[in-house]
């Protein structure tokens, strides 16, 4: 069974807060960890204990191992049990969010602070491991830390079809116990315009135990952004898309470019993002 807890504010929700909280920011606790969020999101901030959900259960796994063809795809929801906060009042406005099932949505506005040595078994029937853990936070922080330096490179280990594209801002985010990198970008399987709805700020972070790893994500928008049905961006159109993906990687440039010339005017702002990244404690899993 779930355990779902909604934020009220008042005392209660002050309590840990610390020196450095300001009077429009609540305190959210999620079991050993702390955040500070803006109060006007607060009302409908939920947290939410999720547990490990591996891809196959113990029979399947059993079938994996003597037929490699009853092999399945991961979904994004595959990862070790963690703390989840959502943040549904940092949305900007018009763009949905499906509260039934928040954890298959690789872009829903919430902070997953996950056991780490646990995404070593969430592939599998969250027993058996592949590798050893040691390894496999070692993998796991090796990644964050490239990302911090190449261009091209924005790691995430939960499971996506699909690959980073314009990603872009990227800027190491320091946190009570441990870092990450905060970028943005939008997930794409082939040439697609930067749309309203898909383009949005991601962190990942791990604690300096190694004992949380932390996905952070929430959509974003900036006027002029396409919506899903437009086909033109920036004196670009998807209309014709052969010729569209010949031109691809200049079309990606100048969005980017343009992107962070007009930093200022995305909602929700980077800047409130980032800051509430910083406010987070997580010193280890307990």
């Amino acid at each position: 069974m779930k355990r779902r807890n909604f934020i009220q504010l008042g005392i209660a929700g002050l309590v840990g807060c610390g020196g450095n909280q300001r009077a429009d920011e609540v305190s959210v606790k999620a079991g050993p960890f702390i955040l500070r969020v803006p109060a006007k999101w607060q009302t409908l901030t939920e947290v939410e204990k999720v547990a490990l959900r591996p891809l196959y259960s113990r029979e399947g796994w059993k079938n994996y191992q003597t037929d490699e063809q009853y092999a399945l795809k991961p979904a994004y929801a595959c990862r070790p049990q963690h703390w989840a906060i959502r943040v549904p009042g940092a949305l900007p406005e018009g763009i949905p969010f499906n509260s039934t099932n928040p954890g298959d949505d690789p872009t829903a506005p919430q902070i997953l602070i996950h056991k780490a040595e646990e995404w070593g078994v969430a592939f599998t029937d969250g027993e058996h491991q592949q590798t050893t853990a040691a390894d496999r936070l070692r993998s796991l922080r090796e990644s964050m830390n490239a990302a911090m330096s190449e261009d091209d490179s924005g790691p995430s280990p939960a499971y996506m079809d699909a690959s980073l594209a314009f990603m872009c801002l990227k800027r190491r985010i320091d946190f009570t116990g441990g870092h990450g990198l905060r970028l943005v970008s939008q997930w794409s399987i082939e040439p697609e315009l930067m749309r309203r709805g898909e383009l949005h700020y991601l962190f990942l972070g791990m604690s300096d135990d190694n004992s949380c790893q932390i996905i952070g994500t929430f959509p974003l928008n900036l006027p002029g952004l396409p919506t899903s049905e437009q086909k033109n961006h920036l004196g670009r159109s998807s209309q014709n898309y052969e010729d569209f993906s010949k031109n691809y990687e200049g079309y990606v440039q100048d969005a980017k470019k343009w992107l962070e010339t007009y930093v200022d005017e995305i909602t929700p702002s980077i800047q409130t993002l980032d800051e509430m990244m910083r406010s987070l404690v997580a010193r280890r899993w307990e």
